[in-house]
């Protein structure tokens, strides 16, 4: 039997305890780190996106990301930590792999996010068929994007395990060229919308969404009316007649003005 008296007298390991505790406490950094590694990866297990359908689309959004932002950040801080630790060597290899998929997990979603927050400005938009002939375009690049986006959603909504589904450099190549085609067709749509409030300058009272939800509809004189009051101070209505002429103006205070 291994005893202390056995240790002391027959082994003398009392003469290596430096040595012994230098051991022990190399050993005790390298099971913490291994510990956090395990850790950070079974905090993962069971993590997804929030899918839900957005409107009449027959697509979906991603909802709710900022607790999966939150743990991103702080599994990164954690395996930056690691990487500058002098215990690190027998893993050094699974600390570098994961802090490459943490990095590609977080561009992945940071793009996403962005692809999303455009297409929602746009998409009402460009079902208009108006819109479509006046940006022909912008609508082919929009429809082009539309059609990677509604894919994403629908792999995203049969799969929504975080790390399963945005570990994957080519959805973040997509999801980078979606962004940078997007953010051409909001460029040119400002300049379209501009080119008219150059044209027509009671525009420039009317925000880029009222102005589209006129443009949108141009084969319906009547869509102004809702837009009226910014336009033209204290004119709330007009009068439409069957063929589409304006007869008359209505005022805040119900007062009637014909047009002879």
């Amino acid at each position: 039997a291994l005893t202390l008296k056995k240790i002391v007298e027959e082994y003398k390991l009392d003469n290596y305890l430096e040595v012994i505790s230098n051991v022990g406490d190399t050993a005790s950094k390298e099971y913490q780190i291994e510990t956090a590694l395990d850790k950070m990866e079974a905090a993962w297990k069971g993590v997804e996106f929030e899918v839900v359908p957005y409107k009449e689309t027959g697509t979906f959004v991603i909802k709710g990301v900022d607790e999966i932002i939150a743990l991103l950040d702080e599994h990164v801080v954690m395996t930056q930590a690691m990487q500058f630790s002098a215990y690190k060597a027998p893993f050094e290899e699974r600390i570098e792999k994961w802090s490459d998929k943490l990095s590609l997990v977080y561009e992945v979603i940071e793009e996403w996010i962005g692809v999303q927050r455009q297409w929602l400005s746009l998409q009402s938009i460009f079902q208009s068929p108006d819109i479509n002939k006046q940006l022909p375009a912008e609508g082919k690049r929009f429809a082009s994007v539309n059609k990677t986006y509604r894919l994403v959603m629908q792999q995203v909504h049969a799969n929504p395990d975080v790390l399963a589904y945005c570990d994957n450099p080519q959805l973040l190549q997509k999801l980078q060229d979606g962004n940078k085609m997007l953010t051409t067709v909001q460029k040119k749509l400002s300049d379209y919308l501009d080119s008219k409030r150059s044209t027509f300058s009671r525009f420039y009272f009317l925000a880029n969404e009222e102005l589209l939800q006129i443009l949108s509809q141009a084969a319906d004189p009547t869509a102004v009316q809702p837009h009226l009051k910014k336009c033209f101070e204290n004119v709330v209505r007009i009068e439409f007649e069957s063929n589409g002429t304006i007869s008359a103006m209505y005022s805040g205070e119900k007062e009637k003005v014909e047009f002879c």
